[in-house]
């Protein structure tokens, strides 16, 4: 698949749903490894949870995680799945690390899976940590 193929799905993808915007997108062209990368901009825990989950219901085959930086100060945040065609790709943004957010259990430099759960917890009130 070419660049370009990747590009036009990506932009065919959000023509077709209103989804937040990304501020960084890397493309691996190549044959059997394609891959789409977007990073989002950084907001409030509650308004990353809501884009990554926004982008969760246009893919296929999702799963989540969580990645805390080596430094320790931020939590990487993502979705991946499979746009359509089946080109897999990785929506992420950083948020704040807290000892009481998503991650909190992470040590600098781990990651972990989550379920979308983990990500709709944080959306309803009172469960919010920042």
């Amino acid at each position: 698949m070419t660049t370009t193929q990747l590009l036009e799905i990506l932009r065919a993808h959000l023509a077709r749903f209103e989804l937040p915007q990304p501020c960084s997108v890397h493309l691996t062209p190549f044959l059997s490894t394609e891959t789409v990368s977007a990073q989002l901009a950084r907001h409030t825990p509650a308004q990353t949870n809501a884009a990554l989950l926004a982008w969760a219901d246009t893919l296929t085959t999702v799963t989540a995680g969580a990645w805390r930086v080596p430094t320790g100060e931020d939590v990487h945040l993502s979705v991946s799945g499979h746009l359509p065609g089946g080109v897999p790709i990785r929506i992420y943004a950083g948020v704040a690390f807290t000892t009481h957010g998503i991650g909190a259990e992470l040590t600098p430099g781990a990651s972990t899976t989550l379920p979308l759960a983990a990500l709709r917890k944080q959306l309803t009130p009172g469960k919010m940590t920042q």
